[in-house]
Formats: C-alpha cells, structure tokens, sequence
C-alpha cells in the first residue's frame, strides 16, 4: 500500500495533448549505457519501459519522489499516456504536472523513443523546469538558498563559451552570459530582437521563440554579421522556461558559434568529394574496409564488378556482395594482411552480374592513421583477363611448337627426335631393372602402289588409318614413333620374353593387313598393304639408341625378303661368311 501511495503522491496528469517535436533531441541520440552521464543534471531525465522506470538521474528521483534509483525502479508507474513515440528518435511533446513533496510543479516534457539493450523500444523522458528542485530542509532560509542557486548559476553560464539568455514571453531579454554581451555588441538587457538586430533577423528569432513555447523545444541555424564585421553561423536551441506553478515565464536558449565547424565540414566533404572524383577516373578497382571488413569507400570501376550502384555497396561486408564461398576466401586474405602487417597480392576469378567471369590481380595493404593505429585495409583490383587469356595463348603456343618439334605432322606420333630421347631413357631403366627391352622397326608393304594410284591425299588418310591401327596394338606405356615416310619404330619396354616382342608384331602385321577404306574426291576406295616388322632386343642385339635400331632395322629388310607380311628377329638373321 505504501508503494501505491508514494504512487499517487507522484502521479501525472494526462495532458491535454502532446505536439509532435521536430528534429532529433540530444540525449534520445545516447544509448542506454550512457545515460548514467547524466545524473548530475540538474534537469529530470528518466528512461521507462511501458509502466517499469529503467533508469532516472538525481533530479528524476526527486520529482517523483524515489528514496533512491533502485526504489525507484522497483515501483509501477501505470501505463503510459496516449501519442508517445512510436519508433526510436520520434520524440513527443507536452505539459505535465508532478508533485514532489506534495507541491504541484508543472513542466514540459519531451518524451523521445530509445532503443533498449534487448531491441524493445522504450521511452526517454527529459522535463523541463523552470529552476532545480530546492530543498526547504538544506538549512538556511529559501531567499538565502535561492540566492546561492542564482549566483552559482549565473557563474556557470557566464564560464561557457556558447551564448546563454533568457527572454521572457514578449522576447525581452532579462538574463544573459557574457558571452551573449560581445555577441550583441551593447547590454541586451531590456531589450528585444527588434532592438538589437535588423528587422528580418528580429523576426526568424521571434518565431524561433513562439515555436519553443508552443512545444516546448527549437533548434535553428542562421547566418549573423558579428560585431566586429565576421560573418558566422550561429546553432541557437530553445526551451519553453515555466515556474513551479506550470506558468510560462518565457524561454532559455544556447547559441553557439558553428562556423568553423560548418567550414570543417564543408571542406571534408570537398576532400571526400575530390578523392571520390580522383578514384572514379582510376580505371582499376579500389576500395578501403575498416577493421570489421565492412566497405566505407570504393571507386565507381568496383562498383561495376558487382552490377550494384556504389551507394548501395557502402556498409556492407564481402558476405552481403559476393558469392559465400568467395566472401569466405576473401575474409581469410585480409585476416593474412593484418597477421603479417605487409601489403599482399593474389589472383582470382570472380563472377560478373552478366554471368561471365573475369580474372582479376588485387594488391591489399594495411593502412593505419598518424598515430599508427590500424583503420583497415587498402585495396586495388586489377581486371587481367586479356592478360591471362594471352600467357594461355603464349602457354599453347609455346606447347604447339614444343609438339611440332617433336611430333609428325601427319600421323601425331613421336618423330625421329623424340624416339630417340624416349629410347635413351628406356634403355636407362632396362640396365636398372635388368629386364628386356625391344625395338620393333616396321615398313608398310605396298604403300607406294597406293600413293602412286590414289593420290597423295588418299595417302596421307591410309598413313594416318595405318598408324592409329599400330598404336591400337599397344601398351599405354610403349611408344610408337613416325620415322619415315611409311616407316615406324616401337619400343617395348619390360619383355619377358622375345615371344611377347613377337606376339605384338604379329597382332601389327595382321592390323595393317586388314582393307582401308579411303573415301576418294568421286568414291570410297579401298587400300590393301601390309607390314614386315624387324625385331631387335636389348642387350643383347645392342645396347645404345642406335645400335638398337640399326639392328631392328636391318631384321626388318630380312623380314621384307622372306616374303613380306611377317616379323623376323634380328638373332634369327643368319650372319654372312667374312669371306
């Protein structure tokens, strides 16, 4: 029950209506954690959430008469009154009347949304009194107390660099700082803007006034000619000033000067805009993130890599424009960047909004301000697609000349140059492994009666059918080569025995003996040959490259004398008589 006294003893009253605050107020842009700054304000602020106080400064407690913050946030306060801020910034307006110590005071309070640790939106109270709280029970008597609150006050403000007054409800001036003196040029005291100013500022500065006491809040911006000839902008906010009993004594207001501010802005918006104008005529990509990896600065050619208006890319992180797999890789190159604090460079394919797909070279490096702290990372993007397109050219042409060299023409099959190369090395690993290595030398029987008879086209399609039916007789590891016009050469390596050498040339001899058939420029021909295949084994008919195929080849003129269409062994050929 006593709680719901002490309730009572501080309700509200509903106002009569509440008027929509224009602009943003200063305390609804604090968070919830900074709030705790403004407890000895000698103005009440407090923070509820629906009926819960959340949080309330000294003079908070006092109004609604808390013992302290946490008897204070242990009450219930109600509901909430009607047309209060519906999203976080959205402020309200209106009068109220409270009673600490059982004395009515009446104030303007501007009630704001504010957003809450867990994402609710509560409501951010900030009243505005005529004068703090006293406190009949300090000792001493009120005027002796009021007097010390007036002269403590009046230093204060006089201490401030920014402009302080207070005009009553006609816009007479009845208090100021100095500060206000050498603004106006002459004591201000007594007078109204109309005094002090020309007509056309008089007047933006009443209405300034009437707004402030019409919903208890202003802010403008105007320009002002000193007194002394500069020319200055000048941020004046104004509040409604009520006494204890609710009525309106006129208004307070701060002005500060904001040239230099505005001058510091303007000019960092011409460097932004200058920096912003210089990357744009840069044609690779470049681009700054933050430590977090979001995207604060990038140039229109980035913009472009990823089919999106660079407005809409600032803020967000590679995750939120590229691929997830992508983004994942890119992440772990800047965490690469920082760790070993040196700029890095690499080469990647990215995905174009086309569909198609670009490679493009990026350097990253750190970047860090005067103090050496570490803002982010730099980055330049480099499209190289034509050039990668041209070391793959250079690659296959470099491969096709390296294959010309060594390959016939025709056929495809290793040359003369190549047979040799691979023979050495198969002999090499015979004499390591000890086992057998064979040399077949086989020359097309009937060959050049084709060529003569069907042209040399026709003969060229029968060498090629011919060579593809020799090497369909093979291993994957053997080597078939071309070393002459109707003649080839095949190493065999690993031979257990000469049986198997002679096995593969009988399945040769009984390929090629099979028709061609040679599609001519009138009708399909056909070509009929056949092979004789020499035979040599290594080591023992020879054991270099060319004593080998000497070998081999001269089987295969024995192999061409006993009649054709057969194989014959080197060891088979009867030597001749020294005589």
């Amino acid at each position: 029950m006593g709680h719901q006294a002490d309730q009572n003893q501080t309700g509200v009253d509903t106002p009569g209506g509440e008027a929509r605050a224009a602009g943003r107020p200063l305390m609804a842009s604090m968070t919830v954690a900074e709030l705790p700054r403004l407890d000895g304000l000698w103005a009440p602020v407090w923070l509820q959430d629906g009926g819960r106080m959340v949080w309330g400064n000294r003079a908070a407690l006092e109004l609604w008469n808390a013992a302290s913050l946490a008897d204070f946030q242990a009450r219930e306060f109600g509901r909430q009154p009607e047309g209060g801020p519906q999203a976080e910034g959205e402020s309200a307006t209106g009068r109220w009347t409270f009673y600490p110590k059982g004395r009515p005071v009446t104030a303007w309070v501007r009630r704001s949304g504010m957003a809450l640790p867990d994402g609710r939106l509560g409501t951010l109270h900030e009243a505005q009194l005529a004068a703090p709280l006293g406190d009949p029970d300090h000792g001493g008597t009120d005027t002796e107390a009021l007097d010390r609150e007036r002269a403590m006050l009046q230093s204060l403000i006089d201490s401030m660099p920014d402009i302080v007054f207070f005009k009553d409800v006609n816009g007479t001036y009845l208090k100021v700082n100095r500060a206000m003196l050498d603004y106006a040029g002459r004591p201000p005291l007594g007078l109204t803007d109309h005094r002090l100013f020309d007509a056309e500022t008089a007047v933006r500065r009443r209405r300034t006034d009437q707004i402030a006491m019409q919903k208890g809040f202003s802010r403008s911006e105007e320009w002002f000619v000193h007194p002394d000839g500069r020319r200055v902008l000048m941020e004046t906010a104004k509040a409604v000033c009520l006494d204890r009993s609710g009525k309106m004594l006129g208004v307070v207001g701060i002005a500060r000067d904001i040239t230099e501010r505005r001058q510091t802005e303007k000019q960092l918006l011409r460097q932004h805009a200058l920096l912003q104008g210089i990357i744009d005529t840069i044609p690779d990509a470049v681009f700054f993130k933050d430590r977090d990896g979001v995207l604060r600065k990038a140039n229109r050619a980035f913009a472009s890599w990823t089919g999106r208006p660079l407005e809409q890319l600032i803020g967000l992180d590679s995750h939120e424009i590229w691929p997830h797999e992508m983004a994942d890789g890119i992440r772990a190159g800047d965490a690469s960047v920082y760790a070993e604090d040196q700029p890095r460079r690499n080469e990647e394919s990215i995905p174009l909004p086309d569909g198609g797909r670009i490679w493009v070279e990026i350097l990253k490096a750190p970047i860090r301000d005067a103090g050496n702290e570490l803002l982010g990372l730099v980055g330049v993007g480099r499209d190289i697609t034509l050039r990668k397109a041209t070391e793959d050219d250079l690659r296959r042409s470099e491969a096709e000349k390296d294959h010309l060299a060594h390959h016939d023409a025709l056929t495809g099959l290793p040359n003369r140059r190549l047979l040799f190369d691979r023979l050495d090395m198969a002999l090499a690993r015979s004499r390591r492994s000890g086992r057998s290595l064979a040399l077949l030398f086989i020359d097309l029987d009937g060959f050049k009666a084709v060529n003569d008879r069907m042209g040399h086209d026709c003969g060229d399609e029968v060498l090629r059918i011919a060579a593809a039916r020799i090497a369909g007789c093979l291993r994957r590891s053997d080597t078939v080569a071309r070393v002459g016009g109707d003649e080839f050469t095949i190493i065999l390596e690993d031979v257990s025995s000469a049986a198997d050498a002679g096995g593969v040339a009988a399945k040769i001899v009984e390929a090629v003996a099979l028709p061609i058939p040679v599609q001519g420029p009138v009708q399909t021909n056909t070509a009929v040959m056949g092979a004789s295949v020499g035979i040599a084994l290594s080591p023992a008919d020879g054991s270099d490259a060319r004593s080998l195929l000497v070998a081999a080849d001269g089987a295969m003129y024995r192999a061409k004398q006993a009649g054709r269409g057969t194989h014959i062994f080197y060891k088979d050929i009867p030597r001749r008589n020294p005589d």
